[in-house]
C-alpha cells in the first residue's frame, strides 16, 4: 500500500508539473520572442529580484509541518492555523521590503516598480499553500494538484489573450495577480470539501515558538539558496543589462524545466523516507542510497542529452536573437545533477534533526556564489554567471566531510555516481 501510494502521489504532482511547465513553457517563449530579450529580460529581473524577498515568506516551516502532520494528525487544527496566520504576516512584510528596496535600486522606472508589486502580490496570495501541506501530509494531493491547475490554465488563455492583441508587459504581470487569487479560491475550496480530514483551525502562540524554533535554520537556509540561485540575474542586470538577463533566462528555463521530477518524487517519498527510519538503520540506509542513485543519474542523463541538443534547442524555441543562450544552457544544464541529489540531501537533513548542517552549506554557497559572480559576470558576461552557479553547487559537496554526523551521507552522495558499477557488480 505504501508504495501505491507513493505512485499515486508521484503521478500527480509530476502531472501537476507536466501541465504546468508544458503550457506554461509555450506561454515562456512566446513572450520571449515577443519582448525580445530586453523586455524579456526586465521580466525575469522582477521575478528573480521578488523572488529574494520571497524566499522567507515560508519562513521554512513546509517540511516541518508536514513532518509533524505525518507524526501526529490529531495537531492538524493548531499546525495548520498557527502555520497559515505566521506566514501570511511573513508574506506582507516580504512584500512591502520588496517594493521599498526596488525603489531605491532602480528609481524613476515605473514598469520596473510595477512588475515587482505584481510580483510582491503573489507573495501574500501564496499564503494559502499551507493547505497543501495538509494533503501532501496525507499523500493525497489530487485535490490540490486540480486546484492550482484549474487557475494556472484559466490564466494561460487570457495570456494567450494579451500576446494575440499584442498587449503591453504591464498587462501580463497583472496575470500573475489574477492566477494567485483564483489558486487560493479553489485550494480553500478542496479544503473546504474534504470533510472528513477537515478540522477547525487556530493559532496557538507555544506551536508558533515550536515552529520557528524548528524552522529557523531552514528559513535561513532557504533564503540563503535564493540568493545564490536569483541573484545572478539581478547581478546580471547591474553589470550587464537586461538583455544578459534574456539571454541567462531563457537557457535557465530549459535547463530547470525537469527539476519538477525530482521535486515532486522527494515530495511524495518523504514520508516513506521517515517510515524506513523508524524501521532501522540498515533500511533507511538503503532506501536513502536508491534515492541518491536514481537522482544521480537523472540528471546525468538530462545534461548529456541537453549539451547535444543546446544550440538547436535553443534556435527552435527562441529563435536566433537567443544564440547567446546556447552555451549558457550548455553550461547551466550540468548544475541539475546536484540540483536533484539535493532534493533528497535536503530531506535527509530534515529527517536527522540536522538542519543547522542545511544552514551552513547554503550560507557559505552563497558567500561562494556571489563571490563568483562578482569576478565571472564582468568577463564573460551571462555564460559567468552559469560557471558560477555549477562551480558553486559541486565545491559544497565535501564540506560534509567538516562533520561526523553527515560524513555518511557524504559517501551515499558519491557512491550514487558509480552506482552503475556497483549494479554490476552485485
Amino acid at each position: 500500500m505504501t508504495r501505491r501510494l507513493v505512485f499515486i502521489n508521484s503521478a500527480w504532482l509530476i502531472a501537476d508539473k507536466v501541465i504546468r511547465l508544458g503550457v506554461g513553457l509555450v506561454v515562456w517563449v512566446w513572450l520571449a520572442r515577443h519582448f525580445g530579450p530586453g523586455g524579456f529580460g526586465l521580466w525575469n529581473y522582477a521575478i528573480a529580484f521578488t523572488a529574494l524577498f520571497g524566499a522567507v515568506t515560508t519562513l521554512g516551516m513546509d517540511g516541518i509541518v508536514v513532518r509533524e502532520l505525518v507524526r501526529d494528525p490529531s495537531r492538524a487544527g493548531v499546525l495548520l492555523g498557527t502555520a497559515t496566520r505566521l506566514r501570511l504576516i511573513a508574506s506582507i512584510a516580504a512584500a512591502c521590503a520588496c517594493v521599498v528596496s526596488l525603489l531605491w535600486l532602480r528609481p524613476g522606472q515605473p514598469l520596473a516598480l510595477f512588475l515587482v508589486a505584481m510580483n510582491a502580490i503573489v507573495l501574500v496570495l501564496q499564503s494559502s499553500q499551507t493547505i497543501d501541506w495538509h494533503f501532501q501530509a496525507r499523500m493525497h494531493t489530487r485535490p490540490a494538484v486540480i486546484a492550482v491547475n484549474v487557475a494556472f490554465l484559466a490564466t494561460t488563455l487570457a495570456r494567450l489573450a494579451l500576446l494575440a492583441i499584442e498587449a503591453p508587459l504591464s498587462w501580463f504581470a497583472a496575470t500573475l495577480v489574477l492566477e494567485a487569487t483564483l489558486a487560493a479560491g479553489f485550494l480553500l475550496l478542496a479544503y473546504r470539501r474534504d470533510a472528513e480530514h477537515r478540522v477547525h483551525w487556530r493559532f496557538d502562540a507555544s506551536v508558533a515558538r515550536e515552529l520557528l524554533k524548528h524552522s529557523w535554520p531552514l528559513l535561513l537556509s532557504s533564503l540563503a539558496v535564493m540568493v545564490y540561485m536569483r541573484m545572478d540575474q539581478v547581478m546580471l542586470a547591474s553589470m550587464a543589462g537586461d538583455q544578459a538577463v534574456g539571454h541567462f533566462s531563457a537557457a535557465l528555463r530549459i535547463a530547470e524545466v525537469w527539476y519538477f521530477i525530482p521535486m515532486s518524487l522527494m515530495s511524495a517519498a518523504f514520508p516513506v523516507m521517515m517510515q524506513k527510519r523508524e524501521q532501522g538503520p540498515q533500511a533507511y540506509e538503503q532506501y536513502v542510497q536508491r534515492l541518491y542513485d536514481g537522482m544521480a543519474w537523472l540528471g546525468i542523463g538530462v545534461a548529456v542529452c541537453t549539451t547535444l541538443l543546446a544550440p538547436w534547442l535553443i534556435e527552435r524555441l527562441y529563435g536566433p536573437l537567443y544564440a547567446p543562450s546556447a552555451a549558457v544552457l550548455s553550461i547551466q544544464i550540468w548544475a541539475g545533477v546536484t540540483v536533484a541529489m539535493s532534493f533528497v540531501h535536503s530531506r535527509w537533513l530534515l529527517a536527522e534533526g540536522l538542519q543547522k548542517y542545511s544552514l551552513f552549506y547554503t550560507v557559505l554557497g552563497m558567500c561562494v556564489n556571489v563571490a563568483l559572480n562578482l569576478a565571472l559576470i564582468p568577463r564573460l558576461g551571462a555564460k559567468g554567471a552559469a560557471l558560477a552557479t555549477i562551480a558553486t553547487q559541486i565545491g559544497l559537496l565535501p564540506v560534509q566531510l567538516v562533520f561526523p554526523r553527515a560524513r555518511r551521507n557524504f559517501i551515499l552522495m558519491v557512491s550514487a555516481i558509480v552506482a552503475p558499477y556497483r549494479l554490476a557488480r552485485r
